[in-house]
């Protein structure tokens, strides 16, 4: 019984080690900014809604890494849990 209990902890410890985090957050890319005065004329519609895009881009980007943070606080915690198991068993 000892044996079973003992491979089913290394099996969540194997498990979780393999489930890394791929890490879907991608930071957006700065739009293109012109620096001669009359292209900045020329295109002030495009660089303004650009800029607003850019702008949403950055805070989805940082509520997509909150998440992704929240979920390894998780990972961690039930991992830090079954370790803990993993080292009682050991010292039985």
């Amino acid at each position: 019984m000892a044996l079973l209990k003992q491979t089913w902890v290394v099996m969540i410890v194997l498990g979780w080690g393999s489930a890394a985090i791929a890490g879907t957050c991608l930071p957006p890319a700065p739009p293109w900014m012109p620096t001669n005065a009359d292209d900045v004329w020329a295109y002030a519609d495009l660089l303004r809604r650009d800029a607003e895009t850019y702008f949403t881009d950055v805070e989805r980007y940082f509520r997509c890494q909150d998440q992704e943070r929240t979920e390894v606080f998780v990972q961690a915690r039930e991992f830090s849990e079954a370790y803990a198991r993993l080292l009682e068993l050991e010292a039985e």
